[in-house]
């Protein structure tokens, strides 16, 4: 189904279900209409990306007062929310929007130093440091959302061809990512430390990384092993998120191609690839302005 075919679902939810006033779900149905108008209203609602939200936001924030913005937020969250709760869609992209200037930002991109010192800090007396270690390799070292290292099977490990294939959503598009030393190495660590011992004989999870029952680790989970992490290095810019924005902003201030990393990234579109060319030119109109004898001039 298409963004467009679903709001007049959301509206007339919002007008039967909830009983809203027709002065709020005129506000709900300006906001939307906006919100479509920016996004691409014929978009199927399955393909919809996290990062497409975030950029229309950025497009539009000077042009809107922090509280429409605000209400804008929320009126996108719950658009996305009824439309997973209807099995109409089966990832909900805004789930991590939150209401604020602060997700109107792409997150501070983390340097590749800092991000090397932070795996290098994970305690390896821990008994899960192995599984740790694993879950920042995995985004970092593949680009993938954190809903896709949960979906991630240990089959969609290939270990002949040094490949892994990552699936959004259940039974949606997936890709095929190199697999880095650094991940393999610590896929196979976890596998003899870990996963092994974790494995429920009489009912054997697929999944590449597994709780203590031996079923397949939760998205909270991993939000919780990366905030440890985060607070134990005082980085208040670490998130799972953050790191796949690392993933991309360190290919493009390598050399790579935006198409290639719109591939990797799993983007529908190149124009939702191109918010982290806008970060690399920035960062490089910073180092000349530093470095140049002529710049300050």
């Amino acid at each position: 189904m298409r963004l467009d075919q679903a709001l007049p679902l959301y509206l007339n939810h919002l007008a039967t279900e909830r009983n809203l006033s027709a002065n709020t779900i005129e506000s709900y149905k300006r906001d939307l209409e906006n919100y479509l108008a920016g996004i691409e209203s014929s978009t199927s609602v399955d393909k919809i990306e996290e990062e497409s939200i975030q950029n229309f936001l950025n497009n539009i924030r000077s042009d809107l007062a922090e509280s429409s913005i605000s209400r804008l937020i929320a009126s996108i969250r719950g658009f996305h929310k009824f439309l997973v709760q209807e099995d109409i869609s089966r990832n909900n992209p805004a789930q991590y929007l939150s209401v604020g200037s602060k997700a109107l930002r792409l997150p501070k991109t983390l340097s590749a130093e800092v991000i090397n010192a932070v795996i290098d800090s994970i305690d390896t007396s821990s008994t899960n440091s192995s599984r740790d270690k694993l879950i920042f390799e995995f985004l970092y070292g593949t680009g993938a959302r954190i809903s896709e290292l949960v979906n991630t099977d240990l089959d969609d490990i290939d270990f002949d061809s040094n490949v892994v294939k990552i699936r959004f959503g259940k039974g949606s598009k997936q890709r095929i990512v190199p697999l880095g030393k650094s991940l393999k190495v610590a896929i196979e660590n976890y596998l003899t430390r870990n996963r092994n011992s974790l494995v429920n004989s009489k009912k054997p999870s697929a999944a590449l990384i597994l709780n203590a029952k031996g079923s397949r680790l939760t998205r909270q989970s991993i939000w919780e092993v990366v905030n440890k992490v985060a607070l134990d290095n005082k980085l208040e810019d670490l998130s799972p998120h953050s790191l796949r924005h690392a993933f991309a902003t360190h290919l493009l201030e390598g050399g790579a191609d935006v198409r290639v990393v719109q591939e990797l990234l799993g983007h529908s579109s190149v124009n939702t690839t191109q918010i982290y060319t806008h970060i690399t030119v920035e960062r490089l109109r910073e180092v000349f302005s530093e470095t140049h004898p002529r710049a300050r001039k």
